[in-house]
């Protein structure tokens, strides 16, 4: 693949390989990875530092629970990134970012998703043995031993505390709990995209922060991408541009006029996640696991300074708030959402005070279809897209971004990813990955689950 050119600065107009949209953590690990390889990138991000945005509100829960086998082999291959996480960026030494903050570390905790609904959980373990991926299954006894302070009775699905039944006694009681043991989250969600930042300065790659794109250019016979305009009259011209805009992909998508051209398609949806202290004499930073607790809609993990972090499976019953003007959003913990939530988890940990100061965040995710990820090219030659991240797929950062590398090259070397796609041979697990299963023409999977978990 030729490598051109250093940036030109004559008129605020610049040049490289690629232009990478975003600077959350799957725009600054497809920065990393592309610079690896030798490639000029360009990196544009509206905010003023990496990770600002959805990076930086995710629940960032290193998990393996998918309907679709492929989706389970990217999660244990992504593992393997996170147990080897400071081997992958290899920091400089001289880094300030590896003196003052550190690396970003995965906190082992092992995940219990309770069983609520055994068709689901039996669909979990098939995904999961095929795959590869250790579970055990737990009886209530065994979950109760473990976890002395979680109550197990149920109580008819997740609803509204305005509605009667929010208050009634428990009908049943979970019957246990699918674990698995390698399930954890990462300490600093942020802080990844801070290493992988550095990592990509470290191999060449450059970072626009304060800058935002208004324009996708292409060449004149609108056959392929040619870069980028932004506010302001300047312009990065590239043959290679990916659109990692998180909530604004959409838009992105929009700008380079391909709306219309997936079968997989995505928008924003606010939501929110809450930190609460854990009970009186609970440590659940040291003896808390990962819980997914469909009956309530929520899940729920350690998080530091023995607290609770409590996030929703998205019930029917809470709706989906879908946002028009990110730009005006409200990034404020509301009274209702934190009251919902935190009332729902008081159901599920005993002598659970509901606290009176708010506290959590507010982000919005990227939504697709199916609430997979698109990790693509385009219609558009030179354009690819990874998007519909749906607020699940922070785990799967740093191999979609190796995917994404390696799809860039093939198919700038002549590759017909939309005829033949791309495996890639998993560097951690050696599995082969399907590139086909996350392609933006994928039929829609109706098994999917359409909620966020982490």
């Amino acid at each position: 693949m030729a490598h051109s050119l250093n940036s030109q600065t004559g008129s605020g107009n610049q040049t490289a390989d690629v232009v990478v949209i975003g600077a959350g953590v799957f725009g600054c690990g497809v920065a990393f990875e592309l610079s690896k390889r030798g490639l000029d990138v360009i990196v544009v991000e509206m905010l003023s530092a990496p990770g600002l945005g959805s990076t930086s509100s995710s629940g960032a829960i290193v998990r393996f629970n998918y309907s679709t086998v492929e989706g389970v082999r990217l999660a244990w291959e992504g593992n393997g990134y996170w147990k080897n996480f400071t081997d992958h960026v290899r920091l400089p030494s001289e880094s300030t970012v590896a003196h003052e903050n550190g690396i970003a570390k995965k906190i082992s905790t092992g995940l219990c998703f309770l069983r609520h609904d055994d068709g689901l959980c039996d669909l979990y373990e098939q995904t999961l043995t095929a795959a590869g991926v250790p579970f055990q299954n737990l009886s209530p006894a065994e979950v109760v031993e473990r976890f002395p302070f979680i109550g197990l009775g149920t109580y008819g699905g997740p609803c509204l505390p305005n509605d009667d039944q929010f208050w009634d006694e428990p009908t049943s009681s979970y019957l246990g709990a699918l674990s698995t043991p390698d399930a954890g989250y990462i300490n600093d969600p942020q802080l990844v995209a801070q290493n992988l930042h550095t990592a990509a300065l470290a191999h060449g790659a450059r970072f626009l922060f304060t800058t935002r794109v208004d324009e996708i250019t292409t060449t004149p016979d609108r056959s392929r991408v040619s870069g980028v305009g932004l506010v302001g009259g300047s312009t990065i011209s590239a043959p290679i541009v990916v659109n990692v805009g998180g909530p604004w992909s959409s838009n992105l998508v929009e700008m380079a006029g391909l709306t219309d051209t997936m079968n997989i398609t995505t928008r924003p949806m606010r939501h929110e996640a809450h930190i609460a202290p854990s009970p009186p004499g609970v440590d659940f930073e040291r003896d808390g696991t990962i819980f997914t607790d469909l009956d309530q809609g929520i899940y729920f993990r350690p998080t530091a300074g023995n607290n609770v972090f409590i996030g929703s499976t998205d019930p029917e019953c809470d709706g989906h708030e879908w946002v028009t003007n990110l730009d005006t959003m409200n990034r404020e913990v509301t009274q209702p959402i934190w009251e919902r939530q935190t009332m729902r988890l008081a159901k599920r940990i005993d002598n659970f005070g509901i606290p009176h100061q708010r506290k959590g965040l507010a982000e919005a995710y990227d939504v697709s279809t199916d609430w997979g990820p698109i990790y693509d090219r385009t219609d558009l030659d030179g354009f690819y897209c990874v998007m519909g991240t749906s607020g699940n797929q922070f785990k799967n950062a740093c191999v979609a971004s190796h995917l994404m590398a390696e799809l860039v090259v093939a198919v700038t070397d002549g590759h017909d990813h939309d005829t033949d796609p791309l495996t890639v041979t998993g560097i951690h697990t050696g599995v082969e990955l399907d590139m086909g299963a996350f392609s933006r023409n994928r039929e829609v999977n109706a098994k999917s689950t359409g909620s966020v978990m982490g």
